[in-house]
C-alpha cells in the first residue's frame, strides 16, 4: 500500500492523520506537530554560479521563534519510535529508545535555521542524508518526496528523496523498521541517470547528544582531514597526549572545531557510548559500503558554545557521527594525497543498507555483526564474553582456542535485547581466538590494522603532463570545470597525445554543449588507440548529441568491449535504437545494460518503453514493478500507470508524489527525458502536469510547434512571458535547443536572458554577454542588470547596470551591496559610503549589510561610527564567518592608535582592553587565551608602558609578543621579531627577520616588511602611526568566503 496523501484533523496541538495502520506490533502514523522554529527567508534572486548553481541561497535568520506546524512521519515497534520530517530533508528527527525512555541521538525541541548548508538554511538534530556534491546538500532543509508503507514482512517504512539538481542524479533512502528485530535501516539507493560521470559524494550526518561522559567507538588507528593529510594517531593523539575518542579530551586548540576521518583498521561498525546512563548505540554496514568514519564536533570552548545557543535553545551541545561512501569528505588539496575524488559513473546505481540500534550494559564493543554486539574481556585466568542480540535466535555458541581447539560449545537461546553474558577460564598462556553461534563469526582475535598508505610518494611531480591531468580530472569531478580547464589543456601542452587528457577535454566541451569540438578531440584520441574504452564513450555521448548516430553506435560498441563502461555503453545504444524507432533492438540493448548492472534504472525504464510501445503491456507491468521494488518513488512508472489508464485516480497518484520543493523540476527532468528519446508527445503530455514556468512555458511551446498545435504554441510563448521570472535558472543542455528556437520565435529578452544564463552556468561567457548585449529593449527585471554587471569588464558600463538594478529595485539589499562593493574593489571609498548609508539608515535588519557598511565606514575612517554600528549589530553567522569579531578588534584597534598618536594614554588603554574581548552580539565565541593571537595588543600595550615609563611592564608585554608561538605568517610577525630585537636577542630577530624574507612570494610584502623592521628594530619609541594602520589593516582584510 502506498499513501501519498492524508487528511489532518485537530486533536490538542496534535493533527493526527485519519491514516494509522498496524500490523502485530509495527505500525505508523502521519501528523502534524506545532514546533517553536526560527524561520529562514530572504532568497537571493541573483544567479549565482559555481557548485550552488541552480539552486539559489537564503539569508534571513531571526532570533524570534513563531509556531510552525511540521508534517511528521512516525514509526514504531515494541523497541522504538522514530519520527521522520519529510519537510526537512527527509532528516530522521529522533529516535526514543522505548526500553530506557532514552533518546538514541539528539532530537532537537525546536527547529532553528542557521546559515551552514550549501543553500544556508540548515537545523541540527536527527540523521541527515546527503548525496551529490558536498553537504550539508540542497535539500537537507527542504521538502522532499515521500511514501509511507506496511511491508509484507510486518515492518514498516517510510521512504523519502528527491532529485539532485546539481548533478541530475536521483537518491530515495528507506526508513525501515521490522516487528522483531533490535534495529532500523536505511537503505540509500542512488542513481546516475545522466549519460556523464558526475560528482561522487555521500554522508550520512548524525548528531548526537554531547556530554563529558561520551566515548566515541571507532576501530582505526589514525585519522585523517579533509584535505586527506594525517592529523593524528587514533584514539591517542601523540602530540596533544590526549585519548581524543573521549569527547571531553578534545578540549584543545579552543578556536578549532574538531573534524576526525577514522581510519586503519578493518571494521564495519562505529558508535558512542555514554557512561553514566550505561547506553549507547552502534551503526553497521558492509565495510565496503561505508568506508567512511567521521566525528565532528564544534570547539569545546566559547567558539563551540556559541554553537549550541544559536542552533538549539534547551538541548546542549551535540557533535555529529558520520559514514561515508568514501574515506574522507575531501576538499580541493585532498587530490595532492591519495584520498583523491573519484566518479559517479553514467547509469550506475549504488545501493546499500545501514543498521542502527541502541546497546546497554556493555562498555566496551569488540565487534558488531547482525547477531548482535559483543564484548571479550581477558582477565587473569579468565574471559568475560556479553552478547547484546539484536535479533531472536537458538543456536550453537562454539568458542575456540589459540590451539584451534573446542573449549566450549552450548546451545545458547537469544533473546532481542536480552544481554547473554558467558565466563570462560582459560589456563596459562591460552587465549580465545575465534567465536561462533552457528556459521556467524562473532568475534576473532587477530590484528586488524591496515597497510594502505596515508601519505603521498615524496617524489610525486605535480608539473608533469600526469600530475595536470590529476589535478584537473578531480576538479571535473568536484563541478568546478572552469579551474579543472586549465590544467586539462596544460597536460596536452606537455604531452598532446595523452589519451586521458583528450578524454577529459572532450568530457569538458560536452559539458560546454561544444559537441563538434567534443566530437573532435575524442576522435584524436581514438586515432591514437582505437580501442581506448573511455575515449569510445565519450565518441559516441558527442555523436549522439550531434545525431550522428552510425558514429554514436560504433563509439559505444567498442566502449561496451570494456566491462567498467559496457552498461553505460548498452544503455546508450539502446536509447539511440528508441530515438529511431527500432524497438527490437532498443529493447535487446536496454535488457543487455542490465547484465552487470542490474539496478540500472534508466535501463529498466527503456526496457519497460519498449514493451509498452509495442503492446507488451503484461511485461511492461512487471519491468514496472520491478522499478518500484527498486525504487518505490519512482515517477516514471506512475506517469506511465496514467498514460495506459488515463483516468483522474491514476493522474492523482502521480502528482501526488511529487511532493518536494521544485516540482517543475521533477516534471522537466521527466520531459527532457521523453523528448531525448523522440517521444515528444509524452514530453508535452507530462509538462501540461506542472506548475507553469517560463522555463516550462517555452518547452510545451516548442514541442506545441513539434506536433503542429499551432494555437497552444502561441499561448505558451506567451504565458512564457508573463510568468514568474525570478529564480528561473536553465541549467539542462536539452534547453539550450528550446531556447535558441524561443528566441528566432519570439523577438524578446526573457529568452535572450535564460538562454545566457544556461551559457554562463556551461562557462561559455563570452555567449553569454553576447546574448545579454543582444537585448535591445528596455528591461525593468532587477536580476538582468546584476546578472549582465557580472559579465561586464568595462568598470563604467558595470556600474551603469549595478545603478539600474539600484533603481528597479530599491528596497532590495543585495544590490545595494552589489554597488557598493563596486566601489570599494575601485578605492571609491567616498562613493561607497555614500551609496550604502541612506540605506542601511533605512533597513539595518541585514548583518550582511551591517559588516559592508562597516567595511565602508573604516575605509573612510569614520572609526567611532564604525564602532557604534559595532555595539547595536546582531549576527547569526555563516559557519565559519568570524567577520564580527574581525571588524570589531580593527575598529577598537584603529580608535586605539589614533588615541596614541594624539596622547590620549587612557583612550588608546581602553580601547585596546576592548579589543580583547569577544561581544556575543558578533556571532563568534571567545577561545581559550592561550589560543587568541594578542601579539598586536600586547605590543600597543607595550609602547604605552614605555611612554608612561613603565620598563617593567614593557618588558613583560614584549616576552608576551616575543613568545606568543603563534602564526608566522601574518604581518604579526613582524612585531614579534621586533619584540625580540628590543629584548636584546638581536642575533636572533635578525636571523628570524631573514628566514621570514626568504619565505615571501609577494616581493612588495617583502619589502614593506624589511622596511618596517629596520626603520624600527632601533627607535626609542617604535610609534609609527602609519606603519601601525597597515598592520591594523590586516585583520579584516580578508573577508569572509563561502567554499561554494
Amino acid at each position: 500500500m502506498f499513501l501519498m496523501k492524508s487528511t489532518p484533523v485537530i486533536l490538542g496541538l496534535f493533527l493526527i492523520s485519519m491514516y494509522s495502520f498496524s500490523q502485530h506490533n509495527c505500525q505508523f502514523k502521519e501528523y502534524t506537530a506545532v514546533y517553536n522554529t526560527y524561520p529562514y527567508s530572504d532568497a537571493n534572486p541573483i544567479p549565482l554560479f559555481g557548485k550552488i548553481y541552480p539552486y539559489f541561497r537564503y539569508d534571513g535568520y531571526t532570533t524570534l521563534p513563531e509556531k510552525k506546524s511540521w508534517k511528521i512521519v512516525e514509526l514504531e515497534n515494541d523497541f522504538l519510535k522514530i519520527k521522520i520530517f519529510p519537510e526537512i530533508g527527509g532528516k530522521i528527527w529522533s529516535v526514543i529508545d522505548k526500553r530506557s525512555g532514552k533518546e538514541m541521538f539528539y532530537g532537537n525541541e525546536v527547529v532553528k535555521f542557521r546559515d551552514i548548508s550549501l543553500r544556508g538554511p540548515w537545523t541540527s538534530g536527527g540523521i541527515e542524508f546527503n548525496y551529490g556534491v558536498i553537504g550539508h546538500s540542497p535539500s537537507c532543509s527542504f521538502p522532499v518526496d515521500y511514501l509511507v508503507r506496511n511491508n509484507k514482512d510486518g515492518s514498516v517504512s517510510c521512504v523519502v528523496g528527491t532529485l539532485d539538481l546539481l548533478t541530475r542524479t536521483y537518491w530515495s533512502v528507506e526508513i525501515n523498521l521490522p516487528k522483531d528485530k533490535g534495529w532500523f535501516t536505511t537503505k540509500s539507493l542512488w542513481h546516475n541517470r545522466t549519460g556523464s560521470p558526475q560528482p561522487y559524494y555521500n554522508w550520512v550526518n548524525t548528531a548526537i547528544t554531547a556530554k563529558n561522559d561520551l566515548k566515541l567507538i571507532y576501530p582505526g588507528t589514525y585519522n585523517i582531514g579533509h584535505d586527506g593529510m594525517l592529523i593524528s594517531y587514533w584514539p591517542v593523539d601523540s602530540i596533544q597526549k590526549k585519548n581524543i575518542s573521549l569527547w571531553r579530551e578534545n578540549n584543545f586548540k579552543s578556536n578549532e572545531y574538531k573534524s576526525y576521518h577514522v581510519v586503519g583498521r578493518s571494521g564495519s561498525y562505529f558508535g558512542a557510548y555514554w557512561e553514566s546512563d550505561n547506553f549507547g548505540w552502534l551503526h553497521y554496514a558492509d565495510r565496503e559500503e561505508r568506508l567512511g568514519k567521521k566525528m565532528f564536533s564544534w570547539a569545546l570552548s566559547d567558539v563551540g558554545k556559541i554553537w549550541e545557543e544559536l542552533l538549539t535553545d534547551q538541548n546542549g551541545q551535540y557533535i555529529e557521527l558520520q559514514s561515508g561512501r568514501l574515506f574522507n569528505q575531501n576538499m580541493v588539496s585532498s587530490s595532492l594525497t591519495p584520498f583523491k575524488q573519484i566518479l559517479f559513473q553514467p547509469y550506475q546505481t549504488d545501493v546499500w543498507t545501514e543498521y542502527w540500534f541502541p546497546f546497554e550494559e556493555m562498555k566496551e564493543v569488540k565487534n558488531v555483526t547482525l547477531t548482535g554486539a559483543i564484548d571479550v574481556e581477558k582477565n587473569r585466568n579468565y574471559y568475560d564474553i556479553s552478547i547484546y542480540p539484536l535479533q531472536a535466535g537458538e543456536d550453537t555458541l562454539t568458542v575456540y582456542n589459540n590451539d584451534g581447539q573446542i573449549i566450549k560449545k552450548e546451545h545458547v537461546k537469544l533473546g532481542v535485547r536480552q544481554l547473554f553474558s558467558l565466563n570462560i577460564t582459560v589456563s596459562d598462556n591460552e587465549e580465545l581466538t575465534r567465536i561462533f553461534y552457528g556459521n556467524r563469526l562473532l568475534w576473532q582475535n587477530e590484528d586488524n590494522r591496515l597497510n594502505r598508505p596515508v601519505k603521498t610518494v615524496d617524489d610525486f611531480d605535480w608539473d608533469t603532463g600526469y600530475g595536470k591531468y590529476l589535478r584537473g580530472r578531480d576538479l571535473m569531478g568536484f563541478r568546478l570545470y572552469d579551474r579543472a580547464e586549465p590544467y586539462i589543456k596544460e597536460s596536452l601542452e606537455l604531452n598532446q597525445n595523452h589519451i586521458p587528457s583528450l578524454v577529459e577535454l572532450a568530457r569538458l566541451y560536452s559539458h560546454q554543449m561544444k559537441y563538434d569540438s567534443a566530437f573532435s578531440v575524442a576522435q584524436k584520441a581514438l586515432s591514437i588507440d582505437t580501442y581506448d574504452a573511455a575515449a569510445n564513450y565519450e565518441y559516441g555521448c558527442a555523436a549522439f548529441r550531434l545525431k550522428k548516430y552510425f558514429d554514436a553506435l560504433d563509439g559505444f560498441e567498442v566502449a561496451s568491449l570494456s566491462e567498467s563502461y559496457r552498461s553505460a555503453a548498452y544503455t546508450k545504444i539502446s536509447e539511440i535504437y528508441l530515438v529511431r524507432k527500432d524497438l527490437v533492438q532498443s529493447l535487446e540493448y536496454a535488457q543487455k545494460s542490465l547484465v552487470n548492472n542490474q539496478n540500472n534504472i534508466q535501463g529498466l525504464q527503456l526496457a519497460y518503453l519498449s514493451y509498452s510501445l509495442t503492446g507488451e503491456s503484461k511485461k511492461a507491468g512487471e519491468t514496472g514493478k520491478r522499478i518500484l521494488e527498486l525504487d518505490p518513488l519512482n515517477h516514471f512508472v506512475r506517469f506511465e500507470n496514467y498514460l495506459k489508464r488515463g483516468d483522474t485516480q491514476a493522474l492523482a497518484e502521480f502528482k501526488d508524489g511529487i511532493r518536494n520543493e521544485m516540482p517543475e523540476q521533477t516534471y522537466l527532468e521527466l520531459g527532457t527525458w521523453y523528448f531525448q528519446l523522440n517521444l515528444p508527445d509524452r514530453s508535452l503530455k507530462i509538462l501540461e502536469q506542472s506548475p507553469e514556468t517560463p522555463v516550462v512555458c517555452y518547452w510545451k511551446s516548442f514541442l506545441n510547434d513539434a506536433l503542429h498545435a499551432e494555437d497552444e504554441k502561441t499561448v505558451n510563448l506567451q504565458k512564457a512571458l508573463e510568468g514568474k521570472l525570478s529564480f528561473q535558472f536553465p541549467f539542462r543542455e536539452e534547453s539550450k535547443e528550446i531556447l535558441e528556437w524561443a528566441i528566432k520565435e519570439q523577438p524578446h529578452w526573457i529568452p535572450r536572458y535564460l538562454l545566457a544564463l544556461l551559457y554562463r552556468s556551461r562557462n561559455r561567457n563570452n555567449e553569454a554577454y553576447n546574448l545579454m548585449s543582444s537585448v535591445r529593449e528596455e528591461v525593468d527585471f532587477a536580476p538582468f542588470h546584476a546578472f549582465f554587471a557580472q559579465l561586464e569588464t568595462d568598470l563604467a558600463t558595470k556600474e551603469g547596470y549595478l545603478k539600474k538594478a539600484v533603481s528597479l529595485a530599491p528596497a532590495e539589499w543585495r544590490y545595494i551591496s552589489d554597488l557598493t562593493r563596486y566601489y570599494l574593489a575601485n578605492n571609491e571609498h567616498i562613493k561607497a559610503l555614500e551609496t550604502i548609508t541612506p540605506f542601511y539608515k533605512k533597513y539595518s535588519n541585514s548583518y550582511l549589510m551591517g559588516f559592508l557598511y562597516i567595511r565602508a565606514l573604516i575605509k573612510n575612517r569614520h572609526y567611532e561610527s564604525a564602532e557604534k554600528i559595532l555595539s547595536d549589530l546582531v549576527v547569526l553567522p555563516a559557519e565559519g564567518n568570524s567577520d564580527g569579531h574581525r571588524l570589531y578588534r580593527q575598529t577598537k584597534l584603529m580608535l586605539a592608535a589614533e588615541a596614541l598618536l594624539e596622547d590620549d594614554i587612557p583612550k588608546a588603554q581602553r580601547k585596546i582592553e576592548e579589543a580583547r574581548h569577544y561581544p556575543r552580539n558578533l556571532g563568534v565565541g571567545k577561545p581559550n587565551d592561550e589560543d587568541i593571537d594578542f601579539r598586536l595588543e600586547d605590543w600597543l600595550d607595550a609602547l604605552i608602558a614605555q611612554k608612561i615609563k613603565k620598563p617593567d611592564e614593557q618588558d613583560e608585554y614584549l616576552k608576551k609578543v616575543a613568545f606568543s608561538k603563534k602564526s608566522d605568517n601574518s604581518m604579526h610577525y613582524l612585531l614579534e621579531v621586533l619584540a625580540f630585537y628590543r629584548l636584546g636577542e638581536k642575533q636572533h630577530a635578525n636571523d628570524m627577520m631573514r628566514k621570514w624574507s626568504s619565505v615571501q612570494n609577494d616581493p612588495r610584502v617583502k619589502d614593506w616588511g624589511n622596511t618596517f623592521y629596520h626603520t624600527h628594530k632601533d627607535k626609542e619609541y617604535a610609534f609609527d602611526y602609519k606603519a601601525i594602520v597597515e598592520i591594523i589593516k590586516s585583520i579584516a582584510s580578508a573577508e569572509f568566503i563561502r567554499l561554494f
